[in-house]
């Protein structure tokens, strides 16, 4: 870029900018000014110092607002945002002293807090759960939180505890977003004294394949069979069994219509019937109620407690 001396005013030397830094492009600042400012500044988290500027991504380039297609950040993990209504995210890198910390910030909005909450529940991972936000899970080096319609992943880079560098991001950017957000409602459906950390909310059977605890001998007919699509709701909860280690996965799956729920209850019920494969042969799945078809990913376990039929019971069934 040509930069035009005018009388009068004084450019910036090249030794005092930021190494690396690009300059914003035309439109920038104002077109995503509501999303940076949710991102630490200078000495908003002690010496923290922001290591160049952010970069702005979104469902398309647009080259006049300085946005990058989100491909060019997460390339084919992209795909899992998309299926969440994903609105745009920025990135930024922050450094700390001599010895090479570094914090990477990446704040995700999404079209409504519950694709917010969906794309956490997928997304996150850790097997801490402080209080961060609506919900939050932390790993060693790693911290994710939901709040309003935002997703937020912060990971750390260094010697040092990561933990109180992730949570002092956390807690601030959490305390920029005003809405709290929500939970979505067919979450509220399940019985109380689930495992910590284990509620799923998703649409496309690709995210639900992605899951390792869901049976899927062939993933393809299968996907055929329950026809999900982004007008499907897909709820599931895991619950601690008398087995130390499993857990007892129940699901509801919300179809536009209560045809297209029964529809798809024959089809995926056949399909499992006609499975030769031992997990597939553990799967449960109830008639449906209106619109809902609901069942469980772990039969033998659920036989002790019965979680699903309390499940049924609040889906009216």
């Amino acid at each position: 870029m040509t930069m035009l001396a005018v009388a009068g005013c004084k450019t910036t030397p090249p030794e005092e900018e930021k190494k690396g830094e690009a300059a914003p492009q035309p439109g920038t600042i104002g077109a995503h000014a509501s999303l940076l400012k949710l991102l630490p500044s200078d000495a908003d988290i002690g010496d923290w110092k922001t290591d160049g500027a952010a970069r702005v991504f979104g469902p398309a380039a647009v080259a006049a607002e300085g946005m990058e297609a989100i491909e060019a950040d997460l390339g084919q993990a992209a795909a899992a945002y998309r299926a969440y209504g994903y609105v745009r995210s920025a990135v930024r890198h922050y450094i700390r002293g001599a010895e090479g910390e570094r914090v990477t910030v990446r704040l995700f909005e999404m079209k409504t807090p519950s694709e917010a909450f969906g794309i956490f529940s997928v997304r996150s991972s850790g097997g801490t759960f402080p209080l961060v936000g609506l919900a939050a899970r932390m790993g060693s080096k790693v911290l994710g939180f939901v709040k309003g319609a935002y997703f937020a992943s912060i990971e750390y880079a260094g010697v040092s505890d990561a933990t109180p560098v992730l949570m002092d991001f956390g807690r601030w950017m959490a305390d920029q977003i005003t809405s709290p957000g929500y939970r979505p409602a067919v979450l509220e459906t399940f019985p109380l004294g689930s495992a910590q950390g284990e509620r799923y909310y998703l649409h496309r059977f690709e995210t639900l394949a992605g899951l390792a605890f869901v049976p899927k001998g062939d993933p393809t007919t299968m996907a055929r069979m329950l026809d999900l699509s982004d007008e499907t709701d897909v709820a599931i909860m895991g619950y601690p069994t008398e087995t130390a280690g499993v857990l007892n996965y129940l699901f509801v799956i919300r179809y536009p219509s209560a045809v297209d729920a029964g529809a798809a209850y024959t089809a995926y019920d056949g399909y499992l019937s006609n499975s030769t494969s031992a997990a597939e042969q553990n799967v449960a799945v109830a008639p449906p109620v209106g619109s809902y078809v609901a069942g469980t990913f772990n039969a033998e376990e659920n036989s002790v407690r019965d979680q699903l039929a309390k499940l049924l019971t609040g889906l009216g069934g």
